[in-house]
């Protein structure tokens, strides 16, 4: 930390300079932690409630810690928008389980989060923080209207957080670890679970989003969900996915894309922009609920 632009920070921005004593406080906390049990999980107790059990070679600890709280900011904002208690929310490519833990505390105990993931590993670390906070569903397989054993790959150098289904994109390099995992359209997962309702989907599966999508018809001309999905152009092309695909997947159901805005925590439009950039969060609304969202 540059002393000189901390003290700078204290008198210009005091809210970020806590925020970065918070950081850097968490950082050494983790390094203290881990070296007395470096085999342990930490406990770490997210802002909005709840707790997420961060394990110290898992690749989101990694990624993520000590700024877990900044997690992709737009989806969590957008799922503190959308969801409400009592309803409904369906995490795809659930990873370790942290939106699903933010979603549970937004739907309360009158409402369910079905938590999916793919890859083996983290499925162990889904289902261990859903049992800490004593709640949610968790699935494993992988969602893709191709049915049955697929394979699923995962860099080893940049673990499971970038697992896919295809190589390329996020998946590169020679070395490459491979899993056999059970492929299920997300209609049938909806059925099975014989669920009355879908509220919200949040689907982040590095490049498949469209394939869900296509194996989610019912759901979506049925539920009317809103719809949360990654898209970039460093995950789509792997799958041979484009944007006019999206759009024509999203007027075939009569949905409108948008893009949720931070600030002033509302939607605008999809720009040329978005379609060009490497990561982007994309809401699926219902023609007939756009005004519920204005």
């Amino acid at each position: 930390m540059n002393i000189l632009r901390f003290l700078r920070k204290c008198l210009t921005e005091p809210p970020a300079a806590w925020r970065s004593v918070k950081l850097l406080a968490r950082s050494f906390y983790g390094q203290w932690y881990w070296s007395l049990n470096p085999n342990k999980p930490l406990v770490h107790h997210l802002l909005n409630g709840g707790i997420l059990l961060l394990e110290p070679g898992h690749s989101f600890t990694h990624c993520f810690y000590p700024g877990v709280d900044q997690y992709e900011p737009d989806v969590r904002v957008a799922l503190q928008f959308f969801l409400n208690p009592g309803d409904i929310f369906i995490d795809c490519g659930a990873n370790i389980g942290y939106f699903s833990v933010l979603a549970n505390n937004l739907v309360g105990k009158i409402g369910k989060v079905i938590s999916i993931e793919a890859n083996p590993v983290t499925f162990s670390l889904l289902e261990a923080n859903l049992k800490i906070n004593n709640f949610g569903t968790p699935i494993h397989c992988a969602l893709t209207s191709e049915k049955g054993e697929v394979e699923l790959f995962m860099p080893t150098q940049g673990g499971d957080v970038y697992s896919s289904l295809r190589k390329g994109g996020l998946v590169k390099g020679e070395s490459i670890q491979s899993f056999k995992v059970l492929g299920r359209a997300l209609d049938d997962v909806v059925k099975e679970l014989s669920l009355s309702k879908v509220d919200v989907v949040k689907i982040d599966i590095e490049g498949a989003e469209l394939d869900v999508l296509q194996s989610a018809s019912h759901l979506l001309s049925s539920f009317r969900p809103v719809v949360i999905t990654e898209y970039g152009t460093n995950t789509w092309p792997s799958f041979g996915a484009t944007p006019e695909d999206l759009k024509k997947l999203a007027q075939k159901h009569s949905y409108q894309l948008r893009v949720f805005n931070l600030k002033p925590k509302n939607l605008v439009s999809v720009t040329e922009e978005t379609w060009l950039s490497g990561y982007a969060n994309l809401i699926l609304i219902p023609e007939e609920r756009l005004a519920e969202f204005s």
